[in-house]
Parts: C-alpha cells; sequence; structure tokens
C-alpha cells in the first residue's frame, strides 16, 4: 500500500485590503474626460485579471520564480504603457498615480503568503497602506485628571505598504469601582506591522535619512518588523545605509534616476523591473513571516541568541 502524497500547497496572486493603485486611477477617471487615463485603466484591469490566474507551488523554487517572472513581466508590461501617460499629466507628482503602481503590486506579490492567516484572521488582517503604531503617551490635564482620564494618545506613521496585525489597546485606571474604570476607558486601534515597505520612485539621500528614522521609530514599537526601502531609480552617490536599522534597500530597475530622466527626455521604452529583485523580496518576506522570531530553546542549541548570518 502506497502512502497518499500530500497535496502541493497551490496558490495565486491576489488582492486583499484597501488598494493602493486601482481606485485612485479609477476616480481620477470619473473626475477627467483624459483619452489616454482611460487606456490606462483599461490596461490595469487587464493586469489584475492576468496576475490573478497565475498559480504556483508556495515550496517549490522553481515553480515560485516561474510564477513571480510571469507576474513581474505583467507588471513591467503595464508599467511601459501607463508611465508616459501618468507622468506627462500636470501635477502628477501629487496625483499618486504612478508611486501609488509599485505600492499595489506588493499587496498582489506578497497575498499568497498570507492565506492561512486570512482564513483564520481576517479581520484582524492589515495588507496595504496603513498607519503603523509606533508609541503611546499620555497627556493628562493634571495630577488629579490621571486618576481619572489618563488620555493616552496613540502615534502612528503612514506607510506606503504594511502586512500587519490590526489590535485595540484598551487603557483604564485600576479601581476596584467598576463605574470609574468605565468611565476612564479609551480604546485605541492600531495596526503592529510585521513588514513595512517604503515604496519610492527613486531614493537620494534626505529620503534615506528620513527612511532611517522611519525604521529606528517602527523596531522601537515592534523589533520584529522587517523594514524594506524599494525605489524603482537611485539617486545618491554616498550614504551608510548599513548603518541604519532598515533591513534592505532595493534598487528595482538597477538604473539611476539621471537614466530614467535621460529615458524620459528621448521617448525611450522604461527601465524593467528585474524579476529576480522581486523573487528575493518575495523569499525576504516569506522567511520572515515562517520563522520563530523568538525561541530561548533554538538559542541554547545554537549557543547564539541573535543568530543572525
Amino acid at each position: 500500500m502506497t502512502m497518499k502524497q500530500k497535496s502541493k500547497p497551490v496558490v495565486k496572486f491576489g488582492h486583499f485590503g484597501t488598494l493602493a493603485h486601482g481606485p485612485a486611477l479609477d476616480n481620477k477617471c470619473k473626475s477627467s474626460d483624459d483619452v489616454g487615463l482611460l487606456k490606462v485603466l483599461a490596461d490595469y484591469k487587464i493586469f489584475v485579471n492576468l496576475a490573478k490566474q497565475i498559480s504556483f507551488d508556495l515550496n517549490d523554487v522553481n515553480s515560485s520564480k516561474t510564477a513571480i517572472n510571469q507576474l513581474t513581466e505583467l507588471l513591467n508590461n503595464y508599467r511601459a504603457t501607463a508611465l508616459p501617460v501618468l507622468e506627462a499629466r500636470d501635477n502628477s507628482g501629487q496625483e499618486n498615480l504612478r508611486s501609488s503602481i509599485v505600492e499595489e503590486f506588493f499587496q498582489l506579490l506578497l497575498y499568497p503568503l498570507i492565506e492561512e492567516v486570512r482564513k483564520n484572521h481576517e479581520a484582524a488582517l492589515a495588507l496595504g497602506k496603513a498607519n503603523s503604531y509606533v508609541s503611546l503617551t499620555f497627556t493628562p490635564k493634571s495630577f488629579i485628571s490621571l486618576f481619572e482620564k489618563p488620555t493616552p494618545s496613540v502615534h502612528t506613521k503612514d506607510q506606503d505598504f504594511v502586512l500587519g496585525c490590526a489590535v485595540q489597546l484598551v487603557s483604564r485606571i485600576k479601581s476596584s469601582d467598576k463605574k470609574k474604570q468605565i468611565a476612564s476607558e479609551s480604546i485605541m486601534n492600531v495596526v503592529v506591522p510585521v513588514v513595512a515597505i517604503e515604496c519610492k520612485t527613486y531614493i537620494e539621500r534626505n529620503m534615506l535619512d528620513s527612511c532611517a528614522g522611519t525604521a529606528k521609530r517602527l523596531k522601537s514599537a515592534m523589533p520584529y518588523c522587517l523594514y524594506l526601502v524599494v525605489a524603482e531609480y537611485m539617486k545618491m552617490d554616498d550614504a551608510y545605509p548599513e548603518l541604519t536599522d532598515i533591513d534592505e534597500i532595493f534598487i528595482l530597475t538597477r538604473a539611476s534616476n539621471s537614466d530614467r530622466l535621460r529615458t524620459r527626455t528621448q521617448g525611450l521604452v522604461t527601465h524593467n523591473i528585474g524579476a529576480d529583485l522581486v523573487y528575493e523580496i518575495f523569499k525576504l518576506v516569506q522567511c520572515h513571516l515562517n520563522k520563530i522570531w523568538w525561541s530561548p530553546e533554538e538559542a541554547l542549541k545554537r549557543g547564539r541568541i541573535i543568530g543572525r548570518p
């Protein structure tokens, strides 16, 4: 009698949460009669529909790489037709149409990694744009009011992309009088980030410094947050990102911002995003989600507590 083979964990790319690009594009089309923008919206719908049809074995390297290559090719095809139209618009930088393409792409890309959590904890799952928790302060009006209204205040940081858990923080005074406890109670909704990705068209020194500050604040609140900076192009020379709390910085097109501007000026084809880099991000997040972040037993086996490579 042969042993029954385990079924392969076949997954598909998909969407979950508040989408970053599609709704913004659709709203802009509704308020405009721009034929070019309508064509971009049609191309976007084709891109998403085709992306959702890609299936693969999550535990098979070749299957995953093939699927991500296909997904990235679809993305590059969409970018090639969409970017010339979006970048030619007045105030294109303020419209958040171009920059949100990559933001929403991560919702598609990482969707297969949250299937089990989505089934069991859909209400608490955050995927996409979110305000991540960074700190909590108390600001009572006086010493006496501290015992009546502690006045907690949650501080958050708006992130381009977050994969995390929505939680409720409850604050109330310690008292044997239940009525006093209820009167002092405050309920705050926050998102605890597990993965945070800052998405940039290009990365420059000032942006790097800002991202470094964000990484420090996020990790002081959630030490096990994986913080990535993903830019399409690079615009900096001297910098020391390895001295920050940023886990990694990706330059998806392997090109400089000067290359980007020259391409636009000369009407050349947009630089493609590297599928190998997209796969690296996918595996980096997958490993982070699957590993045990703290285990005294494993630390004793290794003889090393932190366990970095």
